[in-house]
């Protein structure tokens, strides 16, 4: 690819203690600060955007799980339907023919070693393949600083490939209209982007959102509820609870209209909306 962004002749996309000698990686400032931000905060789900190409990719993109055959993570499946998510809500964005598509690094893009997408993902539990660093570039980095608790680095880390060009022409990237106009004029890879970034802040906490109260029907002396569930790949079922006082134990709401009395009235990835009555 060209137009790379190198720090001092180094990649900082692969100068992270996973696979890596430790006199190769924390010698840019750049992987020094993202460590920093690791060390910092108990990331769940990081997304790092590149261009060369047009894919999604989830763990593994290392040597050590590519023998010809790439291995397949302990969260593989789970990845596998985060990275089907985010392609299609980004959509083709008007500059493919169709949405991106997925598969782990080692397959849609190549190993490497010292990857950011990795080191992000299992630093804290697939130990043997960690490293502490030694760099001598930028006056050192202390060593201890890439020694990491079992919870500290475990996110679920995807690349996102947005680009067969690194710089694309300008009248392909989009406007703010496009964002939430999936295909129209104003779509390209900006807005196809944020979709998809959108997706991903959605897909980390499922909530409910509940609808206005509705008027219990003629008869019926009963209060009628409708709630929608977002975030969540597959909703099975939904309860509603009720408690008397802020103190007193939570209760299943009975149901009192005839079978089916609670109803799954529509479906589609990230949303599940449910009536009860």
């Amino acid at each position: 690819a060209t137009r790379r962004r190198d720090e001092l002749g180094i990649d900082p996309n692969r100068d992270f203690p996973f696979d890596q000698s430790a006199g190769s990686c924390m010698q840019t400032v750049t992987a020094r600060t993202v460590n920093e931000i690791y060390r910092a905060h108990l990331l769940q789900l990081v997304v790092t955007f590149h261009g060369g190409m047009q894919a999604i990719g989830y763990n593994w993109g290392a040597y050590p799980y590519w023998r010809g055959v790439p291995s397949r993570s302990p969260d593989d499946a789970a990845m596998r339907d985060v990275a089907a998510v985010m392609s299609r809500y980004a959509g083709s964005g008007r500059v493919n023919r169709a949405p991106y598509r997925y598969s782990t690094m080692n397959e849609i893009v190549y190993p490497v070693h010292g990857g950011m997408e990795d080191w992000g993902y299992a630093a804290s539990w697939d130990t043997s393949h960690v490293t502490p660093c030694a760099p001598k570039a930028n006056g050192g980095y202390a060593a201890e600083k890439t020694h990491y608790g079992r919870d500290a680095i475990r996110a679920v880390t995807i690349l996102v490939e947005t680009s067969d060009q690194k710089m694309p022409p300008a009248s392909t990237l989009g406007g703010e209209e496009g964002v939430y106009g999936a295909g129209g004029p104003a779509d390209g890879h900006v807005p196809r982007n944020m979709r998809l970034a959108l997706a991903s802040i959605d897909l980390l906490q499922p909530h409910i959102e509940l609808a206005p109260s509705l008027p219990a029907r003629p008869g019926e002396g009963c209060l009628r509820l409708e709630w929608q569930v977002w975030g969540a790949i597959k909703v099975d079922d939904t309860v509603a609870l009720w408690r008397a006082t802020p103190t007193s134990a939570w209760e299943e709401v009975p149901f009192v209209a005839a079978p089916p009395s609670r109803r799954k009235l529509a479906s589609a990835v990230g949303l599940s909306h449910f009536s009860l009555a």
